[in-house]
């Protein structure tokens, strides 16, 4: 919730692409109703994006109330970057206070953290078969339980949240592994990506999951 159309919109592009439905508003007043109706329907919030400059009734109060109403996680999302208001947006109990310049990448893991700590049902991730439940480091391909190992499942989930997306091996060294340099001398991408596919029955010439994109890295086939 932002009274600033072009963040509203860039946010909720972003949310889609997360595999969220984002409902938007432009004032304090609105953010509230908005989430008094999703409380009443099948449907309520799974997260909370305010910012603290909105006309009517400002972040800091609709923050409160909302509270008030459940523990629904909340991100403040401000150019208000003083330590007494951040320590005032906590105290109302918003879960995470971003200020402003920020960037998509950080948004998105901010929410992503938040929305793990009180609603783990809303990470798992469906790409045709493949069903993934991160708060439980469960996969199910076709309803049945596939056994991987902890880094398995890490390179697996980074693929996922990345669907449709081309993923170089530099990203994967040092996203997944950890690692600061980007050549992978021992083949450790490969190996895992090997390794994934054997437990996926996945044919790399025929792939119904993980792509090859020769010279660049992998992606994860969104529709399959």
């Amino acid at each position: 919730m932002d009274d600033e159309e072009y963040i509203r919109d860039m946010i909720s592009e972003m949310l889609d692409l997360m595999g969220h439905t984002a409902i938007t508003v432009k004032n304090g007043e609105e953010a509230i109703r908005a989430y008094k109706e999703a409380l009443k329907s099948a449907q309520p919030f799974d997260v909370v994006i305010l910012d603290v400059m909105m006309p009517y009734v400002d972040g800091f109060e609709a923050c409160q109330r909302i509270r008030e109403q459940s523990d629904v996680p909340i991100v403040m999302l401000t150019s208000r970057d003083g330590t007494d208001d951040i320590v005032h947006g906590f105290e109302l109990g918003a879960d995470d206070y971003i200020t402003k310049p920020f960037s998509v990448r950080e948004l998105k893991a901010r929410i992503n953290t938040a929305l793990r700590r009180v609603s783990p049902a809303a990470l798992q991730i469906e790409l045709g078969g493949l069903l993934l439940r991160p708060d439980e480091r469960q996969v199910l391909l076709d309803g049945q339980t596939v056994s991987l190992t902890a880094q398995e499942f890490e390179l697996l989930h980074y693929l996922a949240k990345h669907a449709g997306l081309l993923v170089t091996r530099a990203q994967l060294l040092q996203d997944v592994w950890g690692y600061q340099s980007q050549t992978d001398t021992s083949r450790t991408v490969d190996y895992h990506i090997r390794s994934l596919r054997k437990k996926l029955g996945d044919d790399a010439a025929n792939p119904r999951f993980i792509q090859t994109v020769h010279g660049g890295g992998y992606r994860l086939i969104k529709e399959s």
